[in-house]
């Protein structure tokens, strides 16, 4: 059985493919080579791309070739003025956005992690003593990058993109120990740290499609500054404990452009992460917010972050609901592929994620609470784990344990996860475990 039967989940044997039939995709010959070409908005250029055609004659446009690799923002800003769209060797438009028909040609390839219980918990020990400092610091970090957003002050950007380098590299060490940082949780101080959150999980996304390092680091910036806009809206609609009104609902919705109005007018923000901050509500079919762009308007990013976003703010706790079970979290957004979110994405991201993600917790068949301590990639709903208590829910030191080798408990039962739990359903402190750990 696998993630997707336990959750029942049916999947398409179909690989996904770049639809050849798309109107906006058109042969082009140049320098004897047949070149498809995508066609645009302009907004959407970025360094990187090759322009091959425009909206009008290249006679009209100060540029030397009739045929631009995009190096400079200044060569994006010069085209934006003279152009609404152009078109881009697709190539290039598939090589910069990184598609999902490109995910089984990825050059990147990180390292696996040794999954033997002893050396995960040894692992996991040693990284959560190198990062507990960058973690703590990208909290504080991020608490006060809001509360200048709410005064309308300048930001710390070049402050947050050494935190987001930092926290790079932890992830790409072992994400096993941000995952677990990430877990502690204050409901009252929840969108400074939802963002950074997010940010650790968007990298970690980025991380599982092996994208370049520069990507994760775009990746995680989206993620910590995506919802800055919602300092700007009125804190006592944001922090009701009730359901929203309509016009309330409408006050809340206008974080996205807050968001992206601010990071554009206070410099220093790469374009990308702006339009983030207002795309991370849009949806696949067009009826997101604030804008209901349609689903081709919506970058990489875009589409990464909503996924994250939503996958966080539904697995925490709330001043109006509690957190539930990442299972059902998943669930959720295998729901509601397609409509609301990327297909493709959604599939990895859970593959990613699995049904019992590192640093969950889990009760098992016999009682015990565990914690997720990693993945076994080849055996999914078998993780190493950590067992906590004995059956009876009494305290124990942590053990250790390979759920694919078929354990058992004292009275001879293999031991197997019963279910897994909201992190509100036990009388357990992440922070005080990490300390004792740490």
């Amino acid at each position: 059985m696998t993630v997707f039967d336990l959750l029942g989940f049916k999947r398409s044997s179909k690989k996904a493919q770049v639809n050849q039939s798309d109107s906006s995709l058109k042969p082009k010959e140049t320098t004897g080579k047949l070149i498809e070409k995508r066609k645009i908005p302009a907004s959407r250029l970025r360094v990187g791309m090759t322009v091959v055609e425009l909206d009008r004659p290249w006679t009209e446009v100060p540029v030397m070739f009739q045929e631009l690799k995009i190096s400079t923002q200044n060569e994006i800003h010069l085209l934006q003025k003279y152009c609404q769209h152009v078109f881009i060797d697709a190539e290039s438009y598939r090589t910069y956005y990184k598609t999902i028909a490109e995910f089984d040609n990825r050059k990147v390839i990180y390292p696996k992690l040794d999954l033997r219980p002893t050396q995960a918990s040894k692992t996991l020990r040693e990284e959560l003593k190198k990062v507990k400092s960058t973690f703590d610091r990208s909290y504080s970090h991020i608490y006060q990058l809001m509360r200048d957003v709410q005064r309308d002050s300048k930001i710390d950007i070049e402050g947050s993109k050494d935190l987001v380098s930092q926290t790079v590299d932890s992830i790409l060490r072992n994400e096993t120990a941000m995952f677990w940082l990430s877990k502690i949780k204050h409901q009252d101080e929840y969108t400074s740290e939802h963002c950074v959150r997010v940010g650790i999980l968007a990298i970690a996304f980025g991380k599982h499609l092996q994208l370049p390092r520069e990507n994760l680091e775009v990746l995680g910036m989206c993620g910590m500054l995506h919802d800055v806009g919602k300092m700007k809206v009125p804190q006592d609609i944001l922090n009701k404990p009730a359901s929203l009104s309509p016009e309330e609902f409408d006050e809340v919705k206008k974080h996205t452009i807050l968001g992206y109005d601010f990071l554009k007018q206070h410099g220093g923000v790469d374009e990308q992460i702006c339009a983030v901050a207002r795309n991370h509500h849009e949806r696949m079919n067009g009826e997101g917010y604030p804008r209901n762009v349609e689903s081709q308007l919506l970058s990489l990013y875009d589409r990464m972050i909503a996924i994250v976003d939503s996958y966080d703010a539904m697995t925490s706790d709330r001043c109006y609901h509690k957190g539930i079970p990442a299972s059902q979290a998943l669930s959720v957004l295998y729901k509601e592929q397609t409509n609301h979110y990327d297909a493709e994405l959604v599939q990895q991201f859970i593959h990613m994620v699995g049904i019992y993600p590192v640093g969950s917790l889990v009760e098992m068949n016999n009682g015990q609470l565990a914690l997720i301590l990693s993945v076994n990639e080849e055996h999914k709903l078998e993780p190493v784990v950590e067992l906590l208590t004995d059956p009876e829910g009494i305290r124990i030191q942590p053990i250790a344990s390979d759920l694919s080798k078929h354990p058992t408990d004292s009275t001879g039962n293999i031991l197997r996860i019963k279910k897994a739990l909201s992190d509100s359903e036990v009388d357990f402190c992440y922070e005080s475990y990490i300390k004792d750990v740490v």
